[in-house]
């Protein structure tokens, strides 16, 4: 049998390299991109090139002044402390929806995607531990069962990564979220929806003020 592989358009592709690399940190916040470079290094025409910055900029991960070439988006410290009092409540909600209704399936799934996350924050490898961390919500949203407060989580998903990578590369903050994110799987597998609730509140204002320099 013949396996057909799937080839993103250029455009999804110039997206997430893009991506990748503003959350890796290769593409620093306030940076600004310059068209011709970007073409030539990803291979695309201006066109498509332009259409990928647009999307970024929808995702929250580039700003386009008028006029002006995309600059990777820049959040202050009140914008950032605004999107974790918003993070805080959507996903302490989608926390006590999956005690509430995800089934033995969905919290295997979860489960595999805590042991990965692990793994990925062991190595201490910040891109990986965001990749992963993709899978971690997906998992948490599907168990949730509420796709529109998945969607309205993903508005904050550009401005989130940035500010994971800031939390995540403080020193010791690795291995202390994961401590605190099997503190909460446990209490997801025990079925205690408040206590899970209120561990995540609890790991979401240690990750604030990681990235808000204030731990």
């Amino acid at each position: 049998m013949k396996v057909t592989h799937v080839v993103a358009p250029v455009r999804v592709q110039a997206v997430e390299a893009i991506r990748a690399e503003i959350i890796s940190g290769e593409l620093a916040p306030g940076q600004r991109l310059i068209e011709r470079e970007l073409c030539e290094r990803l291979d695309v025409s201006r066109n498509t090139l332009r259409e990928a910055c647009r999307q970024l900029e929808a995702e929250g991960f580039l700003s386009i002044p008028p006029h002006k070439g995309p600059i990777v988006a820049v959040l202050s410290d009140e914008e950032a402390a605004a999107v974790f009092e918003v993070r805080e409540a959507i996903e302490c909600f989608a926390v006590r929806l999956f005690v509430e209704r995800g089934t033995d399936e969905a919290l295997a799934r979860l489960q595999e995607t805590v042991a990965r996350l692990r793994a990925a924050h062991d190595s201490g490898n910040v891109p990986a531990m965001l990749a992963v961390k993709k899978d971690f919500y997906d998992a948490l949203y599907a168990g949730a069962a509420n796709d529109v407060l998945y969607a309205q989580a993903r508005l904050l998903h550009g401005r989130l990564a940035q500010l994971r990578a800031r939390s995540l590369s403080n020193d010791g903050r690795p291995a202390a979220s994961m401590d605190e994110i099997e503190k909460v799987l446990d209490r997801i597998v025990a079925r205690d929806p408040d206590a899970a609730s209120a561990l995540w509140r609890e790991h979401i204002r240690n990750a604030a003020a990681a990235a808000l320099g204030h731990a």
